[in-house]
């Protein structure tokens, strides 16, 4: 007896040095991590790849059946579902390196994309929008790392409507209408949360569930709904207009990112080689036959040719991707003449450049979030719940139309925020507010206490552009998002902020005195005006870090770049797998529809080498 109480004891022990040990080291990973994002200066350049760029001498790297450019969220789980085929052989190539323990925390994402983890783009100085920002430049983040944005984004898991893939598939794009992507959506999924029956996937690779525990607030959100006659509904099922309450990809309470969910079962494949800290800077393209044959890549300083026997897939991302096909000829004609880089095939690269604006309103009440220290946060977090298992600390979701929509799919979607906010100093880097903003607003917001509406427009009508810098891969590429330079875009959002104003009237919200904080600026006009609304909307709203739509998917007409298989038209052996073949918008987040894009691009390619055998 005493022998068993004496090892008891000594378990009980060491699982107590062990906690102890766990907890002190997320506790610098953390103090660390966000001290260095807040002094951390975004790069203007590729210039860490400057070396290899310049050698003149490229070594052969040998040959491959697919060259993949890009391990984000499509490229991983393309990655993953290809090299399922034992006879095929995959290149995978990733300019940023390996995921760490801080970015596997959801609440500290905003930090993340202030590392290295982030491409550090801006857009060009705007004309309509992101007024407020440092020389009115909207900061655009991309992920530089394995699993791509799907590794700094807030984790939200939201697919859009029925009706914007039937649009797609109108638009001339066979196999792309609701009922054929619903599958793959199913496919890559391990739902775990109460949703609408036949819409969800068990035992997929991507889980999915609900951030816990729930703050008070959330039934405040709920019951505010159902007074203003908004249903409560699954987001992803049946019907997603309505109130809802998040889904998120995280998994025990960290972040599955694709490369968490997708490479981590894969590449340990020999078939798969993937190599990180690697710049693709050409696609090599025969030209008298219009076939693509490799990739041209450099790494440690050295410059490197690749071959590939089947297909490149550029899985680059809504920038990046546009990027290296105009680099690599593919691109309009008149914009690769001036930068004198040879045309292979005169397409619409970069145009159409889809952006969700947000617009973030601040709400005071007399409810306040309970103090929690790190060390009791670190630990909820190490046993899958807590803040820091939430990005953005968003537990409710809702879409609503407005009187502009024409396509019976939701306008605008609602994110509700609940305190506690970890650290509101992070903040005054999130938009690249200017300094009069960040004092007037951001300095004065109590973590504490202040609740955010996020408003989202989902089907803007303004379009933007990529375009290249140069003719060097060094050089990052021009983005001009153009938000809100169609007039309608404005009005919708101001009805998604009128929304959000008969929300704070229902007696949930009057309940706690939720008040909607006034921002000192736009003075020149009435409080609550059009006039004023639209004036903050030109100053503080910007780009949800959505971006799609540069190599869009359509006929070949000259409109599109690629078609229903993903292949360039006019080219051959090139694919394009991300969120630039997207036509037109999606009514939610674009993770989950990427996702979906690479699991029937897998299909396809794979039923493609099935029939030619």
């Amino acid at each position: 007896m005493n022998s068993l109480l004496a090892t008891s004891l000594y378990l009980l022990t060491v699982n107590l040095i062990s906690c102890s040990i766990t907890t002190q080291y997320y506790q610098r990973l953390i103090n660390q991590g966000t001290k260095e994002a807040l002094e951390y200066k975004l790069p203007t350049s590729n210039n860490e790849f400057k070396q290899g760029v310049e050698t003149e001498n490229t070594e052969e790297y040998g040959e491959f059946d697919f060259a993949i450019v890009g391990a984000g969220s499509a490229g991983s789980v393309l990655a993953t579902r290809l090299s399922e085929i034992d006879d095929f052989t995959i290149l995978l190539l990733e300019a940023g390196g390996e995921e760490d323990d801080f970015n596997q925390i959801p609440a500290l994402w905003l930090y993340n994309q202030f590392s290295e983890k982030n491409w550090g783009y801006y857009s060009i100085p705007q004309k309509h929008s992101c007024l407020g920002m440092n020389n009115r430049q909207c900061i655009v983040p991309r992920g530089k790392l394995l699993g791509g944005s799907s590794s700094i984004n807030t984790l939200m898991y939201s697919r859009g409507n029925c009706k914007d893939y039937d649009n797609w598939a109108q638009l001339g794009n066979h196999g792309w209408s609701c009922k054929d992507v619903l599958p793959y959506f199913k496919k890559s999924e391990n739902s775990q949360v109460h949703g609408d029956e036949n819409y969800h996937g068990k035992g997929g690779l991507w889980n999915v569930e609900n951030p816990q525990p729930d703050s008070p607030l959330f039934q405040t959100f709920v019951n505010a709904s159902l007074e203003l006659k908004q249903p409560i509904v699954e987001y992803n099922g049946k019907n997603q207009i309505g109130a809802s309450h998040l889904q998120s990809n995280i998994k025990h309470g960290k972040r599955q990112s694709l490369a968490t969910a997708f490479l981590d079962n894969s590449r340990q494949r020999t078939n798969l080689k993937i190599l990180t800290k690697t710049l693709v800077t050409k696609v090599v393209i025969d030209p008298q036959t219009k076939q693509a044959k490799g990739v041209e890549f450099v790494t440690r300083n050295k410059k490197f040719h690749v071959r590939a026997t089947k297909e490149v897939i550029v899985s680059a991302g809504a920038i990046n991707t546009p990027q290296l096909l105009m680099l690599s000829g593919v691109g309009p004609k008149d914009e690769l003449s001036k930068l004198k880089i040879p045309l292979v095939a005169d397409l619409p690269v970069g145009k159409n450049l889809i952006e969700h604006p947000v617009l973030v309103l601040t709400v005071r009440s007399t409810y306040t979030a309970p103090k929690i220290d790190m060390n009791e946060l670190i630990q909820q977090y190490l046993n899958g719940f807590g803040t820091l298992t939430k990005g953005s600390n968003v537990e409710g979701v809702g879409y609503i139309q407005t009187k502009n929509d024409s396509n019976k799919a939701p306008t605008i979607e609602i994110l509700f925020s609940v305190p506690p906010h970890i650290d509101t100093s992070i903040f005054q880097r999130e938009f690249n507010h200017n300094n009069n903003i960040n004092t007037k607003l951001i300095d004065t917001t109590d973590p504490q206490r202040d609740i955010f509406f996020y408003i989202v427009l989902l089907h803007e009508k303004s379009r933007g552009r990529i375009f290249l810098n140069s003719s060097s891969p060094i050089d990052f590429p021009n983005i001009d998002i153009n938000m809100l330079a169609e007039r309608e875009d404005v009005e919708t959002l101001i009805e998604g902020v009128e929304y959000v104003q008969k929300l704070l009237k229902t007696d949930a919200f009057k309940k706690i005195n939720a008040t909607l904080l006034e921002v000192p600026i736009c003075s020149k006009f009435k409080i609550g005006s059009k006039e004023y609304l639209e004036c903050l909307i030109r100053n503080l709203a910007g780009p949800t870090d959505h971006p799609c739509g540069t190599a869009a998917m359509g006929p070949n007409n000259g409109k599109y770049v690629v078609g229903d298989t993903l292949q360039v038209h006019g080219v051959g052996n090139l694919k394009v797998v991300d969120a630039s073949i997207f036509p037109s918008s999606i009514s939610g987040h674009l993770n989950a529809p990427t996702v979906m894009v690479a699991e029937k691009a897998a299909d396809l390619i794979k039923k493609k080498a099935y029939t030619c055998q």
